[in-house]
């Protein structure tokens, strides 16, 4: 494929699943290196699958107000303006009232003590997509929800750009704000307890801000598929360094880097976006591993022989 595409009218998609992609790689090494530190990505899939019960509720607000059900037909009896309100519904902002609730919910329950953690997660994990079932169930016609679960590039629209770069944006400032104490938090809570730090505030914090990653790369990369891009990244970056700012940066460029490459990778295979871009920063990682793992030896060797 010849990079001349990327500036044709019809592949408009194309760029805006770059622009999406870039906008979004930046929460994802930020928040991702966070996760990856405090070893919390089991909770980030249970706040993603919760994720699925706001998609199916807002396909189902979608479909039944553009349909004049709800009693907006009394308002306005008007098919052409209902169907126009119910096109309006974005289901992605759905998704993120409802992964920060279930993100609320952990952090209560975790602050509470009242019922195990690992119980928790597992229910939120499988009723999250349960409701969202049941909402498709509810809702007329057909309705294809694979964009949502594995990610589809030709779906992209400046609709989800303005989300993306919104949602990014606040992620990117609470970081920057409050980025020492969450990363007291993340590396040691009782020194952070000594320093007057509220962990409870801040770990409930830290987990709003994933449940709004998660919603930023659900085009692309789908929902199944988004604790991946959210730690794989991360994890490589570890690889190489153990300073936190080190970390996000080179997290950051790992997630720019596979989503780029697995885009463009996708078109030119004819594979769909969200495995392609997961089975490359999958790969990186087990190369930056491998290398790391043969300069250990050489180092190790060199330094016997040197002795």
């Amino acid at each position: 494929m010849h990079l001349s595409l990327f500036f044709s009218p019809e592949y408009g998609f194309l760029r805006l699943a770059f622009l999406l992609s870039a906008i979004a790689s930046i929460s994802f090494g930020l928040i991702g290196s966070f996760v990856v530190v405090r070893r919390i990505g089991y909770l980030a899939g249970a706040i993603s699958h919760c994720a699925f019960g706001g998609i199916g509720f807002g396909l189902w607000l979608k479909q039944t107000i553009a349909a004049g059900g709800l009693g907006i037909y009394f308002f306005c009896k008007d098919p052409e303006r209902l169907e126009s309100w119910g096109e309006s519904i974005d289901p992605v902002i759905a998704a993120t009232f409802a992964a920060v609730f279930a993100a609320f919910i952990i952090g209560l329950v975790r602050k509470i003590g009242t019922e195990r953690e690992d119980t928790l997660i597992g229910i939120l994990w499988s009723v999250g997509m349960a409701i969202g079932l049941l909402f498709l169930d509810r809702t007329a016609g057909y309705l294809s929800v694979t964009s949502y679960l594995f990610g589809d590039i030709t779906f992209v629209s400046w609709n989800d750009i303005r989300t993306v770069a919104l949602l990014a944006a606040l992620v990117l400032v609470l970081t920057i704000l409050f980025f020492k104490k969450l990363e007291a938090v993340c590396f040691d809570e009782e020194f952070a307890r000594l320093r007057n730090i509220s962990v409870e505030f801040y770990f409930q914090m830290l987990l709003i801000l994933t449940a709004l990653t998660v919603v930023l790369m659900l085009r692309v990369v789908g929902m199944v598929l988004v604790i991946a891009l959210l730690t794989i990244p991360a994890a490589t970056a570890s690889l190489l360094t153990k300073k936190l700012g080190s970390m996000i940066f080179l997290s950051i460029f790992f997630c720019f880097l596979g989503s780029w490459t697995g885009i463009y990778l996708s078109l030119l295979l004819n594979f769909s976006s969200g495995p392609m871009i997961i089975a490359v920063v999958a790969a990186v990682y087990f190369l930056v591993a491998f290398g790391r793992l043969v300069c250990r030896k050489r180092f190790c060797q060199n330094s016997k022989e040197a002795s």
